[in-house]
């Protein structure tokens, strides 16, 4: 596993609790309900997740991969 992919990893968890501490403030404070904007822990986690693989490709790498279940 690379930096990067560890980095993005690492930072996951942290950045949802992060996320989900504003929403929940926000709710509190009257700004935003929570029961509208929790999709926005959806999108922060796919974030991370894209991000991940990104970060898990090899730039040098320029070979197709091959097709799943069999050979090329």
């Amino acid at each position: 596993m690379n930096n990067s992919k560890a980095l993005v990893r690492a930072a996951r968890g942290p950045l949802l609790l992060i996320t989900l501490g504003i929403l929940m403030a926000a709710d509190q404070m009257g700004g935003w309900h929570f029961g509208r904007t929790w999709p926005v822990l959806l999108i922060v986690f796919g974030v991370t997740k894209l991000l991940e693989r990104v970060a898990d490709r090899d730039p040098m790498d320029l070979t197709p991969s091959a097709p799943p279940g069999g050979q090329a």
